[in-house]
């Protein structure tokens, strides 16, 4: 009985720290040293943000990803209704319309990638763009293999200061000290001073929105997909 109690502390314990994040199935793991919005440091960094227009808009849009695997699905349906594009007629949504994360699967783009795929495994970089034209966009993607630091930088700063356009994140979680592997997000504010940009990360029940330099960021995006053992990158959507 002693050595039964003994183990349900141990087993308790170990649950509760690896809640905290003290302990870590990879031990080389990085910590999490970020700044996220809902902070006092976060809150002062989009007070003094330099460039901030789209995230009114992508916040008022933005919704958690339904399943694990949907951050592709909600990025891609928070974008389209921050954009002046005509919307579909949900039949559960009758009379208004609206860009879900279901009605982003015209049979178009379920030639793409089926719901039952995406269920299983996510988006890859340029499915989730071909999602968005699909759905009456204009998107461009880029492996992060293929561009630097100064590019990134340039794209994200130059996307945010047009009303018409988003920039969509493929990332990985594991190089910014999170929980979780691959991730798609979008970007909605930049502060010149530090160097940082905004992620609205869509998983809202697990992360706040979070500021990453730009070479964090980056680092991120190097990160392969293993589905299509390619980095990860970016897409930018305009209408």
């Amino acid at each position: 009985m002693r050595k039964f109690l003994l183990n349900t502390v141990a087993v308790a314990t170990l649950v509760t720290l690896s809640l905290t994040g003290i302990v870590q199935a990879d031990s080389t793991a990085k910590v999490d040293n970020n700044i996220y919005l809902t902070s006092p440091e976060g809150e002062q960094l989009f007070r003094d943000a330099e460039i901030s227009t789209d995230y009114l808009k992508l916040a008022s849009y933005l919704e958690s990803e339904h399943i694990l695997t949907f951050c592709g699905p909600a990025s891609i349906a928070g974008v389209m209704n921050s954009l002046d594009i005509e919307r579909p007629q949900p039949p559960e949504l009758y009379p208004w319309p609206l860009f879900t994360q279901v009605s982003i699967f015209t049979p178009e783009n379920q030639k793409v990638k089926s719901y039952a795929m995406v269920e299983h495994e996510g988006l890859e970089l340029p499915q989730l763009a071909q999602f968005f034209i699909n759905l009456g966009a204009k998107a461009e993607f880029k492996h992060a293999d293929d561009f630097d630091e100064n590019w990134l930088r340039e794209t994200i700063t130059k996307t945010l200061a047009d009303p018409n356009k988003r920039f969509v994140a493929n990332y990985s979680r594991k190089p910014i000290g999170q929980i979780g592997g691959g991730h798609i997000s979008p970007v909605a504010a930049y502060d010149a001073d530090t160097d940082r940009v905004l992620v609205l990360d869509v998983a809202r029940y697990k992360y706040p929105p979070v500021w990453l330099t730009i070479a964090e960021l980056y680092g991120a995006m190097m990160d392969k997909d293993s589905t299509s053992n390619r980095a990860r990158g970016a897409v930018i959507v305009s209408q």
